[in-house]
Parts: C-alpha cells; structure tokens; sequence
C-alpha cells in the first residue's frame, strides 16, 4: 500500500522499497519486486538494484520467500480448490472475534498459521499487533526473536489498553511476523530460515 501510494503521489522512497520488499516476500503468492516496474521516471526512483544495500535486502527476502514456499503452495492449491485467498482477513480465522472487524489493512493472515504487521509509516520502527481471540487460545511467536504472545495474556510493559494487543520492534528488514507457536508450518518456516543463514538457532 505505501508502495502503491509513493508510485501514484511521488518519488518512490528507498525505506519504503525496503520495506515493501519485505512485507511483499511474505505476503505475495509470487515473488515479485514490489513496484520496482521502471514506470515513467526510473531514474527519479529507487529500485531494488539502486544501490548495493537494497539489492543486499532483496537478495535476502528472496530467502524469505524460498522459506516458506511449501507453504505458499499448499495454500495456492486450497485457493484453487476452495476460493480461499492466499492472504486473508484475519475475520476468516475469527469470526467471534468483534475486534478483527475494526482492522482493515493494518495486519492479516497468510493462510491460518502466518500473521504480518506491516509497517505502514515512513520511519516507523515498531507496530502495533493485535493478537486474535479464537476457540482455543493461539500463542503466535514472532519469527525473529521467539518470543511468544496470546490473546489472553500481558506481555510485561509491551500491552497496550488491551490485554491483546503489544508493540512490537520492527526495524527496516525485520517485518513483525508472527508464526502459530508449535505448528508444523511454523516449525518448517524457522527451520528453513536456519538453513538459509537469515534466523539463529534457539
């Protein structure tokens, strides 16, 4: 969406290129170099191969992308098989949940067992997540640190008003992504990411 809005409204920013890259690597059912199309003015806009630091960072997200493949095809073969879209709201997941229905872009769901809260502000280093209530008490653990979150649960000076809710640190190439804590998805996707040199073993 900040890519979307930089093409239309001006000059495409190297940050949120980054960033776009980043968040786009995990939420796309293809890999993509998220806006980076030449358009009009290619030279009045930063592109993935513009400097070395943003080819560094694409050539890493594209190990991103690779990790979770397994997963991005078993959920384009449910697309095909169901209609149900590869990124979802999280109101596919939880219904019951009446928060959900006030997030609109700020957070969703890739298939059940991925959460990604973008950063949609230049120069922001943290989000805001709001954890889902569903029938049983999801634990998500974000994919960088391990650290483990759930719906019911404060998480020491991090909460919001909201028992719910937690500011995670997000800094550029560190997207706040969260994977469903003991899940086979999970597990692979951090094992992947081991393999691939981008997540240190816990």
């Amino acid at each position: 969406m900040v890519e979307l809005f930089n093409e239309i409204f001006g000059i495409r920013n190297a940050c949120f290129k980054v960033e776009g890259m980043a968040v786009g690597q995990v939420a796309d059912g293809l890999t993509k170099t998220d806006g980076c199309v030449q358009g009009n003015g290619p030279a009045s806009n930063s592109q993935f191969y513009s400097n070395d630091t943003t080819f560094r960072h694409f050539a890493r997200f594209a190990k991103v992308y690779k990790a979770w493949d397994f997963y991005r095809r078993q959920l384009v073969k449910e697309a095909a098989e169901t209609g149900l879209p590869v990124v979802r709201h999280l109101f596919l997941h939880y219904p019951h949940d009446e928060t959900v229905l006030t997030i609109t872009y700020e957070e969703f769901l890739v298939g059940s067992e991925i959460l990604v809260v973008p950063v949609l502000d230049q120069g922001h280093k943290r989000v805001q997540a709001y954890f889902p209530r569903g029938e049983e008490d999801d634990e998500w653990e974000h994919i960088w640190t391990g650290n483990v979150y759930r719906s019911d649960q404060e998480v020491d000076h991090l909460i919001s008003h909201a028992s719910f809710k937690a500011w995670i640190e997000a800094p550029l190439g560190f997207p706040a992504i969260f994977v469903k804590a003991g899940s086979e998805v999970g597990a692979r996707f951090k094992a992947n990411l081991i393999s691939a040199g981008l997540l240190d073993p816990r």
